[in-house]
Parts: structure tokens; C-alpha cells; sequence
């Protein structure tokens, strides 16, 4: 099987053969056939519905869930460059827990100080003396070349994917499960034990026994499935905040008065300002622990992403593994020429945009979205950054033919940098033929992502 590529494609070399960790693969997938095959993804689409891996659509007036959206070819990741990841990712979540800690200490001086008060994830007041602000992780990560990855951006608020990857992987190992056997694939699942573990460390140091709980905004959250999920696996309570009350300067549960000394927050900040007001005294009190930390939503701010590395060197004193995508920041005078001048050859990102939201990818922009990009960038230059728009790496994809699509693909990886461990897996992100967009939203999918063992 042969396809021709245009750009770095994980699959297939440039003459258009499999490369050689795939020819397994790929020998497996003629045995079964393009008819069978076709008929276990419509399977495997179904047990995601089965467990309940569905998500709203945003436009849809009826409110209906659609399954996730998958594609049943995984993506293969070699050993060495897992090693590679756990390394650099390990070495940046370090770095920006140590910068947040400065931070909100008043001592940091990496980022310039009116970028960070300029921020909407700012907030003025220390954390508690004994918490790690980031217990959990979420970068995201694109493949230039072999063995050459780069950061696109950081996710430490709520890092949101982890579920999905094992519903993915549960689906896949039910119905295509002979896909498996050429290989030596690192299972997912201790992620649940390793996550749990770290959750309990962030108890306040007087706890013994911590009691812990994911706590969502309930079921019309988009991803109550991941909350709930981590919960069961977990064997921990999933909870409300109107679930919960404060009595006597500590957080409870009010079905039966227990005491809850770790909140694992699936939720953004404004939803303490709503529900339970009171529950910011107790955390800053150190009564009660939530991860992760409020206030962290800083390093999310995209203009603070091109200091990372500069972080690295101060707390760490080591060279940054992983490089940043180059981003230029229009809030400063000469990068705003440059902004301007190459506007449609950068992609324009709100600095606390999420999701893909208010996203302008210049080369694939109509004039109308680029003048708009362009007035809304003069007139509020600081509320955005420019990052390179790169050919990063491509995989495949079955079209509605059952012929093989060339498709940009990035990586969401989760990392519990508080105890020193990344998940062998992630979320590989598809953007649809034609566009490097890879969110759900905008028409993107999901792989199975196979980290090998040998």
C-alpha cells in the first residue's frame, strides 16, 4: 500500500512506501479486508456510544451528543521518542510550577511584570504554603521530523482529553484487537493509579487518610464523561459544588458530612464565585487543597508561553529538551510590525483563547477574516501573540472511498509533573484534509496513540 505526501508524514517515507513500524500494521489491515474493516469502526463507533464517550455539539438547537469522533488507523510512537517527551515535558512542568510558586510569592521577575497583570487568569494572593500548583498537565505537542517535537501550547487550568484516549483505546482493543498482536503496546490505564496517587499528596499536611473528589459542574458540563470516569476508575467521589458546604472553616460533603481534603476542580474559577463563595477561605486557609491551584491559569496565557524556556533555565539552570513554536507577541512594538507585515503567513491566537476559539490561520484565512484579524490586532494589540505556521507532521486518515487522506495531526499529552510521570499515550489530535486545525470543533477527530515498548 503506497500513498503519495506532501509533508512529514509518520506513515509513509517520502517515496511514498511504509515506513517500517507500520508494516505490521498495515499487513494486518489487508488480512481483515477494507469491507470488514469498515464494519468494525462502525462497531468500535458504537462502543463509544456504549461508554458514553459523546460530547454536545455547540450549533446543534436539539442538543444532541454525537459519538466521538475517531479514526480506527492508530498512530505509532517508538520508545526513544516517548523518552524524548517524558523528558522535555517533565523538565517545562517543573519550571512553570517553580515560576507560579515566585509568582505568587511576589519574587518572580522572568515574565515582564505587565504581561502577567494584564492577564484574565491572574489573581492576586498566595497559594498555600504547602501546595504544587500544577498537579496536572496537558501540553500539546506537534512532530516536525523524526524524533523532533515542539510545544504549541500549555494546559495547566483543566486538562481535559485523558478519558477519551482510554475510551478510544477500550474500543479499539474490544473490536480490532488483532491489530494489536505484532506489537508491544505500553497499556494506558495506570494513569488512573499514578493520577490518584498525586491527588493525595496535595492533601494539607495534617491529613492521614485524604479524602478526594473530582468535583464537576454536573452532568450538562461538555465533559462529564471524563469527570465521571475518573471518578469510578479513581474510587473517588464526583461531586458538585452544590454537593458541598463549609462548617467550621472546612469543606464537606453533604450527603453524609464527610470531610473532603482534595478537590480535584474540573471547573473554571468563576464557578467558586457563584456556588460556593465561601470555599476560597478555606483553600487559602490550607484547610482544604484544590488541584490544580487557583490562580495557575497564568501559564495558559499564550503571552506568557515564550518565556517557558526562559523559566527552565532560571529555576532548573538546564537548557530547555523541547523547543517553543516560534511566537512573536504584538504587544511589543517591533513584533507587532512583523505581526502585521506577515499576517497571513502566521496564525493569530487570542492570548486566553481555548478550543480554537477566535484561531485566524493566516494561509488558510479569506481576506474578510484577515482585515478582521487585522483591525481587531491595532486596535487591542496586547490581547493577542502570532505563532509560525509550520508544516508539522501528517498521518492518514479513511475517507468516505476508503481511500487513504493525508491529515496534520499534533499530540495532547498528559504529565503529573508533582510525582514525575507522563502517560505512554495521549490524545492524537486529527485535523480534516486540507486544514492544520485540529480541534473537535472544527471538524477534527481522534486517534488511538500506540507507544511501543521495544
Amino acid at each position: 500500500m503506497e500513498i503519495k505526501t506532501e509533508y512529514f508524514n509518520e506513515v509513509f517515507e517520502p517515496g511514498g512506501r511504509v515506513r517500517e513500524r507500520y508494516q505490521p500494521l498495515f499487513e494486518a489491515l489487508e488480512r481483515i479486508g477494507e469491507e470488514e474493516f469498515a464494519a468494525r469502526c462502525a462497531r468500535a463507533g458504537e462502543k463509544l456510544r456504549e461508554l458514553g464517550a459523546t460530547f454536545p455539539l455547540p450549533d446543534d438547537p436539539e442538543g444532541q451528543d454525537r459519538i466521538l469522533p475517531a479514526d480506527w488507523i492508530p498512530r505509532i510512537i517508538p520508545k526513544d521518542h516517548r523518552e524524548i517527551l517524558s523528558t522535555g515535558l517533565l523538565q517545562r512542568g517543573n519550571a512553570i510550577n517553580a515560576w507560579l510558586v515566585d509568582l505568587y510569592n511576589g519574587e518572580q521577575d522572568v515574565v515582564p511584570e505587565e504581561i502577567v497583570s494584564s492577564s484574565v487568569f491572574y489573581r492576586s494572593g498566595p497559594l498555600p504554603d504547602y501546595s504544587v500548583p500544577i498537579h496536572v498537565y496537558g501540553p500539546d505537542v506537534m512532530q516536525l521530523g523524526p524524533k523532533e517535537y515542539v510545544v504549541l501550547e500549555d494546559n495547566v487550568r483543566v486538562p481535559s482529553g485523558v478519558a477519551y484516549s482510554e475510551a478510544i483505546r477500550r474500543a479499539m482493543v474490544e473490536v480490532l484487537g488483532d491489530l494489536y498482536e505484532p506489537y508491544r503496546v505500553s497499556a494506558i490505564s495506570a494513569y488512573y493509579a499514578v493520577l490518584k496517587r498525586s491527588l493525595e499528596t496535595a492533601a494539607p499536611p495534617d491529613v492521614d487518610e485524604p479524602c478526594v473528589a473530582v468535583v464537576s459542574r454536573g452532568e450538562g458540563d461538555s465533559a462529564y464523561f471524563e469527570h465521571s470516569r475518573l471518578a469510578e476508575v479513581c474510587n473517588i467521589r464526583l461531586l458538585t459544588l452544590a454537593d458541598c458546604e463549609v462548617q467550621s472553616g472546612e469543606v464537606r460533603d453533604r450527603s453524609d458530612g464527610r470531610r473532603i481534603d482534595v478537590i480535584y476542580r474540573r471547573f473554571d474559577e468563576d464557578y467558586i464565585e457563584t456556588d460556593l463563595p465561601e470555599l476560597e477561605a478555606v483553600y487559602l486557609e490550607g484547610r482544604v487543597n484544590i488541584v490544580n491551584a487557583l490562580g495557575v491559569g497564568v501559564a495558559d496565557d499564550k503571552a506568557v508561553f515564550p518565556y517557558v524556556p526562559a523559566m527552565i533555565e532560571r529555576y532548573l539552570g538546564e537548557k530547555p529538551l523541547l523547543k517553543n513554536v516560534p511566537t512573536l507577541s504584538p504587544g511589543e512594538s517591533e513584533e507587532r510590525e512583523e505581526v502585521l507585515d506577515r499576517l497571513d503567513e502566521l496564525v493569530l491566537k487570542p492570548r486566553e483563547g481555548a478550543g480554537g476559539q477566535g484561531l485566524v490561520v493566516g494561509p488558510e484565512a479569506d481576506r474578510e477574516d484577515l482585515e478582521n484579524a487585522r483591525r481587531d490586532m491595532e486596535e487591542n494589540p496586547t490581547n493577542f501573540v502570532a505563532q509560525e505556521f509550520l508544516d508539522f507532521s501528517t498521518h492518514v486518515l479513511k475517507g468516505e472511498d476508503s481511500k487513504l487522506e493525508e491529515a496534520f495531526i499534533d499530540l495532547r499529552v498528559f504529565v503529573l509533573p508533582a510525582i514525575g510521570y507522563i502517560m505512554p499515550g495521549g490524545l492524537t489530535r486529527v485535523a480534516s484534509p486540507g486544514t492544520r486545525v485540529v480541534n473537535s470543533s472544527a471538524g477534527g477527530s481522534f486517534k488511538d496513540t500506540w507507544v511501543l515498548e521495544d
